[in-house]
């Protein structure tokens, strides 16, 4: 399974950050894989959500139809 195989997999069932994404899927462009999951079709949600330093990011999440 690729990195992206495994971020698609892993966006399904749960909210991911940046971090996140790098730490569970090996994944350090984020953005830019929600970026070619979006031109493939595919519905990616996506929310701020700020970290316990205050810094705000966002975190995605493929919707479930």
């Amino acid at each position: 399974m690729t990195r992206t195989e495994s971020l698609r997999r892993t966006l399904a069932v749960r909210w991911l950050t940046p971090l996140e994404a790098a730490q569970v899927c090996g994944v350090f462009s984020l953005s830019q894989r929600v970026g070619d999951f979006r031109r493939q079709g595919i519905e990616v949600m996506d929310r701020w959500v700020k970290l316990p330093s205050g810094a705000r990011v966002k975190s995605y999440k493929i919707a479930v139809r």
